[in-house]
């Protein structure tokens, strides 16, 4: 008879009672300025930031100083990569269901939430909610939150970990339910079933390249004993979390490197595939336990839509934003879920993640990138040319598509900004956890430009603080922009 109990399972710390005291740090604030650059036109056949060309047209373009030398408030507080990055993460309860490399911490999220003085009351808003690491950590302290999410399978991920309404005892009569469906199928099949019913192998390019066989067939008992068992929808929902938590890295033939992930033999691995989804999803019933003792509820709502376009109304006004944009690194979130995407049948077609990342910011997969080869990508609205036409032309004397990266990043970040400010409350205060980089030896200062592009937005500047040396490269930083809305 299989374990359903967690395979030994230690039970995680009871999370934190609601408390905010946390919150009440006061940091000194540094004085905004109001940019006063004045703008010179030029002229230039130009492509919009969706490849598509356009007739010439006006832009700003006149050469600032160097991002270093644009007067912003700079700061360096030095916080360790486990207390700022996924890390932090890991071992905590709800935030350890899903694992997000490229996330933050909860642990940055208190700093940010402490450093914008937030209290009780106020409304918080992360616009690239991820694996909804802000929201889960807002709704522990009892914070209302809201997410937005492009990805299909993130947005589901954030639903169900802000979902905490379970009984654990329901979770446990159904993990038992699941073992013995299980249990029977496993018998019943072998590898050489894949790809009958009900063992559909995901569309995915090479997906035994991604698994073993023997692995992959029972990760799909798993998936068909969840889907097609007599529990409610919000219980095969954690349970389809509890398998998406460990199909990367753990059942699959990759490692998480530092931007992408990376293919590995493990055909000499022992891989128990029923242990390793049982462990995982006991931790994460014992977790709901202790939210329940603890009289949690859910304060958080997460929204599958584009930031840049949300088309969504909210029932409070935003006082505080919390967020982190992807970098302009050419990391591709679509890319490195699309292992989950085809699985989990979000996608069933390989055109689909192409398409997803076109509209994502920073996205690189497919015909993202090779859309971008050809003309030049105009700076929109058309005074980010005096910030980021500098860093777009150095880049463009080595590479033009990269220079249209550049420009398409910033752009689709403006439009972020400006499609969120009708939802903030006058005063907002906003926290843009972003990094630097560097392109075809370009350095791009993505904190500096970011901060600048407020400014050109009607936002004000209280500071940039550079927290963390990045791994890949010397003097480069991730930092927090903090600014808001007058």
């Amino acid at each position: 008879m299989l374990s359903c109990q967690g395979i030994n399972v230690a039970r995680m710390p009871g999370v934190q009672q609601t408390n905010l005291n946390y919150l009440l740090g006061v940091r000194g604030r540094l004085s905004p300025r109001t940019p006063t650059r004045a703008p010179i036109v030029d002229k230039k056949p130009r492509i919009d930031t969706y490849g598509n060309l356009r007739d010439n047209r006006s832009m700003m373009s006149d050469k600032p100083p160097t991002p270093s030398q644009s007067e912003l408030p700079l700061t360096y507080r030095s916080i360790p990569a486990q207390q700022a990055t996924f890390k932090a993460g890991i071992a905590a309860p709800v935030h350890g269901w899903f694992r997000l490399t490229p996330s933050f911490g909860p642990d940055l999220v208190r700093d940010m939430l402490t450093a914008m003085d937030t209290a009780p009351q106020d409304v918080i808003l992360d616009p690239f909610s991820g694996a909804s690491t802000t929201l889960i950590e807002c709704q522990q302290h009892g914070l209302t939150a809201y997410g937005f999410e492009i990805n299909p399978l993130l947005h589901f991920v954030g639903q169900t970990s802000l979902n905490w309404a379970l009984d654990p005892a329901d979770l446990r009569r159904a993990l038992a339910d699941i073992a013995a469906r299980y249990e029977r199928l496993d018998r019943q099949t072998t590898p050489a079933d894949l790809g009958t019913a009900p063992l559909h192998i995901p569309p995915i390019h090479q997906p035994f390249k991604w698994w073993r066989p023997d692995v992959l067939k029972r990760a799909l008992i798993i998936k068909h004993a969840v889907q097609h068992g007599d529990i409610p929808a919000p219980v095969r929902d954690f349970f389809r979390l509890a398998l998406a938590g460990v199909l990367v890295p753990d059942l699959s033939n990759v490692t998480l490197g530092r931007l992408q992930l990376h293919f590995i033999d493990r055909s000499a691995d022992t891989i128990d595939v029923w242990a390793i989804f049982a462990a995982h999803a006991g931790r994460m019933i014992n977790d709901v336990a202790d939210l329940a003792a603890a009289g949690q509820r859910t304060t958080s709502t997460v929204f599958h839509t584009d930031a840049t376009r949300p088309g969504v109304s909210l029932p409070h006004s935003i006082t505080r934003v919390i967020t982190s944009p992807p970098y302009p690194n050419r990391y591709s979130y679509v890319w490195n879920t699309r292992p989950h995407l085809y699985f989990f049948d979000f996608f069933d077609r390989p055109v689909q993640a192409a398409n997803l990342d076109k509209r994502t910011i920073g996205g690189t997969w497919g015909t993202a990138t090779s859309i971008l080869a050809k003309g030049e990508l105009t700076p929109d609205p058309p005074a980010l040319g005096a910030i980021i036409g500098p860093t777009a032309d150095a880049i463009r004397a080595a590479d033009n598509l990269m220079a249209n990266y550049v420009v398409k990043y910033f752009n689709l970040v403006a439009a972020q900004v400006q499609a969120m400010t009708p939802l903030l409350a006058p005063g907002a205060r906003v926290a843009y956890v972003v990094g630097c980089s560097r392109i075809k030896g370009v350095y791009v200062e993505t904190d500096t430009l970011l901060g600048r592009v407020f400014e050109v937005l009607g936002y004000r500047v209280d500071g940039i603080e550079r927290f963390r040396r990045r791994n890949s490269g010397k003097n480069l930083f991730e930092s927090i922009v903090y600014a808001y809305k007058p």
